[in-house]
């Protein structure tokens, strides 16, 4: 436990230990810069080294034509194209399905291999003539009593 202590102030020590960075001339020997240093100003000077282009990065792609380029970002013109082409996609696809299928259908058609039950029973052709007149016109008797009302009511408009 007291090893973990150690080592923490040894951390925090460091820290806050001074170095002194110098720059100096190679040929006259000569002293440019020096600055003093420590870890944790060397540590804040990067990280906010890091923040400060962060932000410029950002700002760049969001107030720029830059965002254009990126790939995936689309603006609303865009977008209401891509939607429209995707439907255009979507119908002419179906047509192709149902066009296909139309093909499958008439190839089988014309090669007889369409499983198509047909009615073998014999048809009174009689009684088939019979109900084809009596669903085309109403009974007798139900026309004998409209046309007797139709009669009744061009009198009655007549007296008049």
């Amino acid at each position: 436990m007291q090893e973990n202590s150690d080592k923490n102030k040894d951390f925090f020590k460091r820290l806050n230990t001074n170095y002194r960075l110098v720059f100096i001339d190679d040929e006259s020997l000569e002293e440019v810069a020096s600055y003093k240093l420590t870890m944790r100003k060397l540590y804040i000077l990067l990280c906010s080294l890091f923040v400060v282009v962060a932000i410029i990065t950002l700002s760049l792609v969001m107030f720029t034509p830059i965002k254009y380029y990126i790939p995936g970002y689309a603006g609303g013109r865009t977008r209401m194209e891509m939607i429209k082409l995707k439907h255009s996609v979507d119908s002419l696809s179906d047509l192709v399905a149902a066009h296909e299928a139309y093909q499958e259908n008439l190839r089988s058609v014309i090669t007889g291999k369409t499983p198509v039950k047909r009615d073998t029973t014999l048809l009174d052709l009689k009684k088939t003539r019979r109900e084809e007149m009596n669903s085309l016109l109403p009974e007798s008797n139900i026309l004998m009593k409209q046309a007797a009302r139709s009669v009744k009511k061009d009198n009655e408009k007549a007296k008049k």
